[in-house]
């Protein structure tokens, strides 16, 4: 057995009809450099044998008695890898958007909690001799990285690879009696009290210089002179129509992008692979909030995860803190967009150096999950009577992956394009993984706030062309132009506030 930890049970608690709290991915096979006999019953066979390379892939929840304390996880007695791995089949002429369209539909239904938290669908019947396997699983279990690196001991460096080790064999624990979880709430209730005052007087300190920080108060004041101070940080993000309360339709889209490109513009402006991305990202949005006459006069703010994971933490869950970033998307200039974007991350990363890896994780160890579940409640019905004014506007995430190419039970791994999580006032989310020279963007969204998904994946593209010409490294007349928006023209949301 094993206790989640405060952050794990967030994603639980926070979880509702209209927000599911699992994240995923799709990967794309190559049929034609597939080994004979290839497809679902390999695939299945491979997942099955490296079930034991695999951890949290055969545990459930068992809830503790009155929500007072984060679950644990058991190893399930009732396991049957039959209730998760399932086959698919779509409709000929079997073309990405319809690949997207069954994305969006098994990713708009939260989890089944009475078994392990995830699920793989295999999908045949894909166009130019291509399949994929669209895996998804619970928030609670897995940060980005750490899901990376778990597909990473399913895939293989080649196709061929040594079978693995042989197990032990498993054994899964007994469900716990109901007096049994009433003691060790009881016990880890009264634990939780007790580490509160130390961790406040610990905390003090760090939060200290935190604040400094903020109010460019630190070592490195007059470098940063130009950075945002933490005053302006604290307003309100514009108005879009991301910030709404979300419905439980998705929808989704995905491409990839040469990461060369990503870094030729890097380089030649000098800035961070984050940093371009981002850019990339500024473009896109302002263009899309341009074209439905929505852009707002201030920049819009992205949320920007951060892994605290250490190269030697090979622990579970989650091991994440959140920054903010201004994305300059009022500047029609993509010069000006550069210079812009740059004084933000400054703040960012002088944000990320004051704070300490463990602060926002030891500080959610504290609140009983039944408090954090009301205040998930709280918020939604602020969100929806539009009371609350959000700080951000969308989540951007950028996963590093593999350089070299892998496979799947002997199959290439063409691309792997993440899926994620909007919530309420944060009906957008941007995910990126590197793979292979290719950047795979995945853009997962409430399909009432982004309807016309597709049109913004082209406009990343779009957006990357103009920033390669503003670097100098293509004639501005080879910029390419998203194409005409063939969906219907959504309404917008609400009324945009500038």
């Amino acid at each position: 057995m094993k206790q989640l930890s405060g952050l794990d049970a967030l994603f639980l608690n926070i979880e509702s009809a209209e927000a599911p709290m699992h994240i995923g991915g799709v990967a794309i096979l190559d049929l034609a450099h597939a080994p004979p006999g290839f497809g679902f019953a390999a695939v299945r066979q491979r997942i099955a044998e490296r079930l034991h390379l695999l951890p949290g892939l055969r545990r459930r929840l068992v809830g503790m008695p009155f929500n007072l304390v984060p679950p644990l996880w058991i190893e399930d007695p009732d396991f049957r890898l039959d209730r998760h791995v399932r086959q698919v089949q779509l409709k000929p002429p079997g073309r990405d958007v319809q690949l997207a369209e069954l994305v969006a539909t098994l990713t708009a239904t939260p989890l089944p909690r009475d078994r392990p938290l995830w699920s793989f669908h295999y999908v045949e019947g894909l166009s130019r001799r291509r399949a994929a396997c669209i895996s998804i699983i619970h928030h609670a279990c897995v940060d980005g990285i750490f899901g990376a690196e778990l597909m990473g001991k399913l895939l293989d460096p080649v196709p061929e690879p040594p079978r693995p080790a042989p197990s032990a064999e498993w054994d899964p624990d007994e469900f716990p009696l109901a007096i049994d979880r009433l003691r060790f709430t009881v016990r880890q209730a009264w634990t939780r009290h007790r580490r509160f005052l130390g961790l406040v007087r610990s905390s003090a300190p760090q939060v200290l210089r935190l604040g400094r920080s903020l109010l460019g108060g630190g070592p490195d004041r007059a470098e940063d002179a130009e950075a945002p101070t933490a005053f302006k940080g604290l307003k309100p993000a514009p108005r879009t129509r991301f910030n709404v309360a979300i419905g439980a339709g998705r929808s989704y889209a995905f491409r990839s992008l040469p990461l060369e490109r990503i870094k030729a513009v890097k380089n030649a402006f000098g800035i961070s692979l984050n940093d371009a991305v981002l850019l990339v990202c500024t473009g896109a949005l302002r263009e899309y909030l341009r074209g439905k006459n929505e852009l707002p006069a201030r920049p819009l703010v992205a949320a920007v995860p951060i892994s605290v994971r250490t190269p030697k933490d090979d622990t579970e869950g989650n091991r994440v803190s959140m920054l903010t970033a201004e994305l300059p998307t009022q500047l029609d200039d993509p010069l000006q967009r550069v210079t812009a974007l740059m004084r933000s991350t400054v703040q960012l990363k002088r944000v990320h150096r004051a704070v300490p890896a463990r602060l926002l994780s030891d500080w959610m160890e504290l609140p009983a999950p039944a408090l954090m579940a009301r205040a998930a409640r709280v918020y939604e019905n602020f969100v929806h009577s539009d009371r609350l004014k959000s700080p951000v506007n969308v989540l951007i995430s950028n996963v590093p992956g593999p350089r070299e190419p892998l496979y799947l039970a002997g199959a290439p791994l063409l691309a792997s394009y993440p899926i994620s999580i909007p919530y309420h006032g944060l009906a957008l989310n941007i995910t990126v993984f590197s793979y292979c020279g290719q950047l795979d963007i995945g853009l997962t969204a409430c399909r009432d706030a982004v309807p016309d998904i597709r049109h913004l994946m082209d406009l990343h593209a779009a957006a990357l062309d103009e920033l390669t010409a503003a670097a100098g490294l293509i004639p501005p007349a080879s910029v390419r132009r998203a194409p005409p928006l063939r969906d219907a023209q959504a309404k917008p949301v609400r009324k945009q506030a500038q």
